[in-house]
C-alpha cells in the first residue's frame, strides 16, 4: 500500500463518524484529508467531498468542494489529526462549529448538531 493512501485511510478513520460507548453522532458529510506524517499526521487541508441530503451539513448549506479551515476554533492547517479527530467526535445533540472556505473565496461559519448515526 502506498504511503499517501495509507495516510488518507488513517485520517478518514480518525475523522469518520463520531463514536461513543452508547451512541454515535453524524454530521452528514464525507471529507478528503491531505496530511503529512505517519503516526500522528499533521493536517494540511480537509475538503468536503460529499454531503448527505437532509442531514446537518446539508441543512447548514455545506457543499462538496468547501474546505474546512477551523473546527471548534482550532485551525485545521498544521493541527494534529488526533486533535481534530477528538474535536469531531460528538454524540447526537452535541454541536460542532466549522469555519469553511468556498471555492469562490468566501468564508462562512456553520454550527452543526450531531444526529444519530445510521448503519
Amino acid at each position: 500500500m502506498n504511503r499517501p493512501l495509507l495516510i488518507a485511510l488513517l485520517i478518514i478513520g480518525l475523522l469518520g463518524p463520531a463514536r461513543s460507548e452508547d451512541s454515535k453522532g453524524s454530521f452528514g458529510f464525507v471529507a478528503k484529508v491531505d496530511a503529512e506524517g505517519i503516526f500522528d499526521p499533521t493536517l494540511k487541508t480537509v475538503q468536503i467531498q460529499s454531503v448527505k441530503k437532509g442531514l446537518p451539513a446539508d441543512l447548514a448549506g455545506i457543499v462538496a468542494g468547501d474546505n474546512i479551515v477551523e473546527v471548534d476554533g482550532i485551525k485545521v492547517a498544521g493541527a494534529k489529526a488526533s486533535v481534530m479527530a477528538a474535536r469531531m467526535k460528538k454524540r447526537p445533540g452535541e454541536s460542532l462549529v466549522l469555519r469553511l472556505l468556498r471555492t469562490n473565496g468566501e468564508t462562512y461559519t456553520a454550527t452543526l448538531s450531531a444526529v444519530p448515526q445510521t448503519p
